[in-house]
């Protein structure tokens, strides 16, 4: 099946994003987060007991603590340590916009027994703060905000959907991806971007040839959000690994919803492009021929479709050919050329193929073959060897020569139509 992932359909660009309900009048607001404690500093004051000391230091624009005091005790014998603490503490400073300021921060300190540890659970900052920023459009400061509160709570799968929401703002969908699979069950008021970011995921495998992962990215794109583009996206990834049946289905629903929501022509037009062609190959090939017409009647320029037909007409002569009807087979494949003038030149030459493998060959009807193809397109490489093959295996010593070197000229990619016209050559004497 042709891989159609260069033309999605252009009309129905999701717009996941616009339905989160982030306000926009958040983008000219500014966001403040405060200071935080980077590491706890020491005390040579004794530690009395246990309890719970609560200091207010202001914390410079450099991170600089300076001066302090304790605003609740409930052992006051820690004061002393808990200032000393305080004063000695590395801090990240606050920042208002992304610029650091000065400003007070008030740190928790519990004692328990030799042990000092901080009450600051940074709610102040992370995921509030990562919500903040996102609710800003500043996807990028929140994608920061959430990799290091990630690093200290790896499993929280709430810190992980945000993750998804930043990065598919920022259109990384393959970090969007793997933030929205380690997440889980995705948030009700996440599932459009999420959606969004495994389409797209899943568009990216289909230019990959990847398809049974194109297959499996739109499914959990179909879960999160049924919609026209996911639909073909992954009924083209089923055509393109030949499960018809699956590929049929999800192109039916896709052009059932196209057509009541009255999608343009380029849409319908790329979703009857994949299913005349799971049509034709999933058993079922007067509806996909009766659609592949349909199609090029409304787009002339589908060259899609032309593709899905030469196959079509390639695969009834090859029945043709194994059941021994090889006139048949030409027949049929001459009558694909007259019909799809774009592709005539090759199928011309599969004609000529088809007329070679006689036993013995008839070397003037193959040339003949090749000879329409030419007409069609005079470069053509393999219609040229065939044409030279022909005309040395019905004796002709020089004849052969200029369609051969023409053929070996522009081979191309084709290294082994090369390698096959040098070889001709040098068994007619050239070098």
């Amino acid at each position: 099946m042709a891989d159609r992932s260069r033309r999605l359909l252009a009309g129905l660009v999701l717009t996941a994003l616009a339905a989160l309900p982030f306000a926009g009048s958040a983008q000219t607001q500014q966001f403040y987060r405060p200071p935080k404690v980077l590491k706890l500093g020491t005390s040579s004051a004794g530690v009395s007991g246990t309890g719970t000391v609560t200091v207010k230091v202001f914390i410079k624009k450099d991170g600089t603590p300076t001066t302090a005091q304790v605003t609740k005790s409930t052992n006051h014998g820690d004061d002393a340590a808990a200032l000393a603490i305080a004063k000695s503490s590395s801090y990240r400073p606050g920042t208002r916009d992304g610029t650091p300021v000065d400003a007070f921060y008030t740190v928790a300190l519990k004692f328990n027994g030799s042990s000092v540890t901080t009450g600051d659970t940074s709610t102040a900052g992370g995921l509030p703060q990562a919500t903040a920023l996102i609710r800003a459009g500043k996807y990028s400061d929140a994608k920061t905000e959430l990799a290091a509160y990630l690093t200290a709570h790896p499993d929280d799968k709430n810190a992980q959907a945000l993750l998804g929401v930043a990065d598919g703002y920022l259109d990384d969908t393959a970090g969007a991806v793997t933030a929205f699979d380690a997440a889980g069950t995705i948030p009700a008021n996440f599932r459009v971007v999420a959606a969004k970011a495994y389409a797209d995921a899943a568009v990216s495998a289909l230019k990959n040839k990847q398809n049974d992962q194109a297959i499996a990215l739109s499914g959990k794109a179909l879960a999160l959000q049924e919609n026209v583009n996911t639909l073909f996206i992954r009924g083209t990834a089923f055509g393109n690994a030949q499960q018809y049946p699956e590929a049929i289905t999800d192109l039916e629903k896709a052009k059932a919803m196209a057509v009541a929501g009255k999608a343009d022509a380029a849409t319908l037009n790329a979703i009857d492009s994949s299913l005349a062609t799971a049509y034709v190959f999933g058993g079922a090939p007067d509806k996909g021929l009766a659609i592949a017409q349909e199609v090029r009647r409304r787009d002339p320029s589908n060259t899609h479709i032309d593709d899905t037909l030469a196959a079509y007409y390639n695969q009834q002569a090859s029945a043709a050919l194994k059941a021994g009807k090889a006139d048949q087979a030409v027949a049929i494949l001459e009558s694909a050329a007259t019909s799809l003038p774009k592709r005539a030149a090759v199928l011309y030459v599969q004609a000529a193929n088809v007329l070679a493998q006689a036993q013995p060959p008839d070397w003037k009807r193959v040339k003949a073959e090749a000879d329409k193809a030419l007409a069609v397109d005079p470069a053509d490489a393999r219609a040229n060897y065939v044409a030279g093959v022909a005309l040395a295996n019905s004796g002709d010593k020089t004849g052969p020569i200029p369609y051969l070197q023409k053929a070996k000229a522009n081979a191309g990619s084709d290294t082994q139509l090369a390698t096959d016209a040098d070889a001709a050559l040098k068994k007619l004497g050239q070098k």
